[in-house]
């Protein structure tokens, strides 16, 4: 008995996309390599021609490398513009630094609204630091209105991304609120799980 050995036209389409994903894959690796080998021009090469295609790890990596003066001279905007790409783009730990470098005014101007909106967008990706400098912020009233319900709700889901001390700076607050604060609240992570899962 003789068995058609074809493949059918959506198995050549997916062996093209899984060949395609790992040659990216191996040209990250191999520029990842290349920096651990301490070969920084070549690394800065394969780095920059995977940013330049959008790659939002390369993009990151390169901002740090600009940043640090890595095998080349420092270069601030050279950063700052891989760094906002890399967020733009996506990259969670990207959207933290920005917001973290504009709250603490580090290569420019100091702007709270900026570092609450780089948080912000970090949060309803889940990212536990994102929601723990949110609700930082909601605290003190820095970048956003003070308001102790948003930020117990950022530190309950904060402690519920993996940030243990969110935790503490929920319990502190609970102690303060009022029953129909504390519901509010309730409704309020519940929404913002919502939206974070859309």
């Amino acid at each position: 008995m003789k068995t058609d050995m074809r493949c059918p036209a959506w198995c050549g389409r997916l062996v093209l996309a899984a060949a395609i994903a790992l040659a990216g894959c191996s040209d990250y690796d191999r520029a990842r390599n290349a920096y651990e080998g301490g070969d920084y021009t070549l690394a800065i090469q394969r780095y920059e021609a995977l940013a330049l295609a959008g790659h939002v790890r390369a993009q990151y990596d390169l901002a740090q490398i600009h940043f640090q003066g890595i095998g080349t001279p420092r270069d601030g905007p050279k950063g700052w513009y891989w760094l906002i790409e890399s967020a733009g783009n996506g990259n969670v730990a990207a959207m933290v630094q920005l917001g973290a470098l504009f709250e603490s005014g580090v290569g420019a101007d100091r702007d709270y609204a900026a570092a609450a909106q780089w948080y912000l967008r970090a949060a309803r990706k889940g990212d536990a630091v994102g929601r723990f400098n949110l609700a930082l912020m909601y605290t003190k009233g820095i970048g956003v209105p003070k308001d102790e319900v948003a930020a117990l709700a950022w530190y309950r889901l904060s402690f519920k991304a993996g940030c243990a001390a969110a935790r503490d700076r929920a319990n502190e607050i609970e102690r303060t609120l009022t029953e129909a604060e504390l519901l509010r609240t309730k409704e309020l992570v519940a929404e913002l799980s919502q939206s974070a899962a859309d």
